[in-house]
């Protein structure tokens, strides 16, 4: 028996290391699947090309390899539709054994599916900021640029500095349309002003005119409406009804791209509001990404192309950080310790994983016939103030 237990644990030594030797080979070879939910049909589908080519880019520039291993991006059409993104969710989760998932960009998407990916230790990212209670309550999302409320804090500020005492809001009546309004008031009772009316307009509204009408006399109206259509139709509108208060703008950059700057025309100028990203912004980093971005795709980058680029650089970086371990316990903790220069800016992240970068303030200006952005104020590494500070 000893002679027999002796020649075991022998062969187990010998063995063993072989083992363990073959799991690791056949790990790295497997490839990272890095998921992503996009709007690629319905009302938001004009976006989701632009969030795809920023992912595009950033897995292109480490030949979509990182630490060795392989990176397979799965991309799934979630038509602006929660239930749709649910059941594309668990298809990435349980079909495709994904560990990370991009997306979506749509706030009452990201409730819907929050649930489910925190039961199954998946890390997660918004697009465009999110809710507080992706990482209040589910704790696996990186909530890039910022939270909602985070975002537009500046604004309210800014509006504040502006000298206003009394604004008027009027958002997109929707999940991701109340966060950004909220933080508008935040920043603006923070310094000292108040916001006498809120106004709630449903998404896709077609005629602002009920609304206009229904506004109060006030220094300003701070405004959020979803999609660049919804924003075309408000501020013609205010022009045709005389209105001439004031009004702050949110993600102008993002919304208010060169087509629709020239539909406009001169009634955009002047304009200023809040943006994430500004493409005219004077950096190098910047500057040779955006060359090379409108080469690629033929056009200039937005607000959305470099937040997908953004995140997923973040997640590349931790990556790398890990070795290759797309696990949730490994992963997560690398990425919230990621420090790195993006086109819009430093990058860092909070121990919730929120993201912290600058936030800027910009308006639109007309040079030689063509409209641009130009950063008036820049707040730099603007934090949600209804989170504590690292």
């Amino acid at each position: 028996m000893k002679k027999f237990m002796t020649l075991f644990l022998t062969i187990g030594i010998l063995i063993f290391p072989m083992g363990i030797g073959s799991l690791q080979k056949a790990r790295a070879a497997e490839p990272i699947k890095i998921g992503t939910l996009l709007d690629l049909t319905g009302p938001m589908a004009f976006l989701g090309p632009l969030l795809k080519s920023g992912i595009v880019k950033a897995l292109e520039e480490v030949n979509y390899t990182v630490a060795g291993r392989k990176i397979e991006l799965i991309a799934e059409d979630t038509a602006n539709d929660m239930n749709v993104s649910l059941e594309k969710t668990k298809k990435l989760v349980e079909l495709d054994k994904v560990h990370i998932i991009l997306g979506p960009l749509m706030g009452d998407a990201q409730m819907a599916i929050a649930p489910y990916l925190a039961d199954k230790k998946v890390l997660a990212s918004t697009f465009y900021s999110g809710t507080g209670e992706l990482h209040t309550k589910f704790k696996n999302w990186l909530n890039y640029p910022t939270t909602l409320v985070g975002m537009t804090i500046p604004l309210g500020y800014y509006a504040a500095e502006l000298g206003y005492k009394e604004i008027i809001t009027l958002g997109g009546d929707y999940e991701g349309g109340r966060g950004f309004i909220q933080g508008i008031k935040l920043g603006f009772e923070a310094k000292g002003g108040k916001v006498i009316q809120q106004i709630w307009a449903p998404v896709g509204t077609t005629d602002f005119g009920p609304y206009l009408s229904m506004l109060k006399k006030a220094d300003c109206l701070a405004y959020f409406v979803p999609a660049p259509p919804e924003q075309v139709r408000l501020l013609k509108q205010r022009k045709e009804f005389g209105i001439k208060i004031p009004v702050l703008g949110t993600i102008l950059t993002g919304q208010l791209v060169d087509p629709i700057l020239a539909e406009l025309g001169d009634i955009a100028v002047g304009l200023q509001g809040q943006a994430v990203y500004v493409a005219s912004r004077k950096d190098p980093l910047n500057e040779k990404w955006v060359a090379e971005m409108t080469k690629q795709f033929g056009h200039p980058p937005g607000d959305f192309e470099s937040n997908s680029y953004a995140i997923t650089k973040a997640v590349l970086a931790g990556l790398k950080a890990t070795n290759g371990d797309d696990s949730f316990n490994k992963l997560w903790p690398a990425v919230l310790k990621v420090k790195i220069n993006t086109p819009q800016g430093p990058l860092a992240f909070s121990q919730e994983g929120v993201a912290v970068v600058n936030g800027y303030i910009v308006e639109v200006k007309k040079k030689e016939g063509k409209y641009y952005f130009d950063i008036v104020k820049t707040y730099e590494k603007v934090v949600d103030p209804t989170m504590k500070k690292k």
